[in-house]
């Protein structure tokens, strides 16, 4: 039996943010912890986050705000008003 493609690892919100990188432009940007720390975070060719849609994870973002913190890029910013602090949220890696 094959394993299944769509990895899914649960977290924990700690903050969602858009984060002005000057002028206009905003990155939104969502700060979690996973929920089990064994396991490992995969982004597939189309991760989703609750859903959402995930363009990358952004490691200096999350060291500066913390240990142990995963930050999620997402592809619109106005997703970022989905997720609030100590809200569970799943990724499937696609």
């Amino acid at each position: 039996m094959d394993a299944d493609p769509h990895v899914q690892t649960e977290f924990e919100v700690e903050a969602s943010l858009l984060i002005n990188e000057g002028g206009v432009q905003c990155v939104p940007v969502v700060f979690a912890r996973l929920r089990r720390k064994e396991d490992r975070i995969e982004l597939g060719a189309r991760p989703l986050l609750n859903g959402v849609r995930v363009a990358g994870l952004d490691p200096a973002r999350a060291m500066q705000r913390g240990p142990g913190l995963v930050a999620f890029v997402l592809e619109d910013p106005m997703d970022v008003r989905l997720f609030r602090p100590g809200d569970m949220a799943s990724l499937d890696s696609g």
